[in-house]
């Protein structure tokens, strides 16, 4: 006689309720972890799934704010600049919203006016020089010297270098005369036609050109007191024999200097094409002595030096 073998469904049924717990913990927990994740706050911010690829490819700082801020149209388009500075972001925003009403955005410009300050009309917005930078300090015309700023360790040049009446800082005219003597050597004469100017000087300068030509003009070629590179003794503006401020980018000494300055701590301060953010119409013949550590860097980046100091030192 064959028995069937009854099954206790008890045990069962608590198995099964086991497992529906797991279960269900499982997809709370899952839940849980999607609806605190940081994909869900930015697809609750309002960035497409494409967006929150990129934007959890950044630092944490800059997902954070994408979360905690409202959509930004140009959020990820900034962040990736290659000199992107965080502290900037709000006016990089305020920029793109007060110029680009076409939202055809040059991101990279944007960039480079806002780190030098050039989002805002010269002369406003300024700050003073940190001073402790040394031969790196940066003047523009967003940033002044101290008042009738004045260095202490002025030299008269000789007439062998430059034109009569010229005067510079003692390490500048050392770093000159080395970078003289290495364009003589190739045939080159290169003489120094401006240098060191007074504060007093400057303004007589700037004030003539305001006077004859009218404020806009004196802005454009000229700096005020107090922000003028020839005031720190760091400038010279250099020409060849028989050149002048319109034929001197046309010789040979322009272009050896354009090769070369940088070997010697110079840089080429107001380059063509960077008005914008210089502030200044291309120079050809005006160079900054930085010494040679630096003028290297600079000229490696392509940057003009108003765009290296935000970037490198002041950031």
């Amino acid at each position: 006689m064959y028995y069937k073998r009854r099954v206790k469904k008890g045990p069962i049924i608590v198995l099964v309720l086991i497992i529906l717990v797991v279960i269900l913990a499982i997809c709370g927990i899952n839940l849980y972890k999607y609806y605190t994740s940081d994909e869900y706050k930015l697809g609750e911010a309002g960035y497409s799934e494409a967006e929150i690829k990129e934007i959890l490819k950044f630092d944490r700082k800059y997902i954070t704010y994408a979360i905690e801020h409202k959509y930004e149209d140009d959020f990820i388009s900034l962040v990736k600049q290659k000199y992107f500075i965080w502290d900037n972001l709000e006016e990089y925003i305020k920029y793109i919203d007060d110029v680009y009403e076409d939202r055809k955005v040059d991101y990279s410009k944007v960039i480079s006016l806002v780190n030098v300050g050039a989002n805002f009309e010269p002369y406003t917005h300024t700050k003073k020089a940190d001073m402790d930078k040394g031969y790196a300090i940066l003047v523009n015309k967003y940033t002044s010297l101290p008042e009738k700023y004045a260095p202490d360790d002025v030299v008269e040049m000789s007439n062998w270098y430059s034109y009569p009446g010229n005067s510079i800082r003692k390490e500048v005219y050392d770093a000159f005369k080395t970078m003289f003597n290495a364009a003589k050597e190739e045939g080159l004469t290169l003489i120094v036609n401006s240098s060191y100017r007074t504060y007093e000087v400057q303004k007589e300068i700037y004030d003539d050109y305001e006077d004859s030509r009218g404020l806009e003009y004196a802005d454009k070629y000229a700096a005020r007191p107090d922000f003028s590179e020839h005031q720190t003794g760091l400038s010279v503006d250099i020409f060849s024999l028989g050149s002048n401020m319109s034929t001197f980018e046309s010789t040979e000494e322009f272009k050896w200097l354009s090769e070369n300055c940088y070997k010697y701590g110079f840089i080429l301060r107001y380059p063509k094409g960077k008005e914008d953010i210089t502030g200044y119409s291309y120079e050809a013949w005006h160079y900054r002595y930085v010494g040679k550590d630096l003028a290297k860097k600079v000229y490696d980046s392509g940057l003009t030096y108003d765009e290296y100091y935000a970037y490198y030192l002041d950031n």
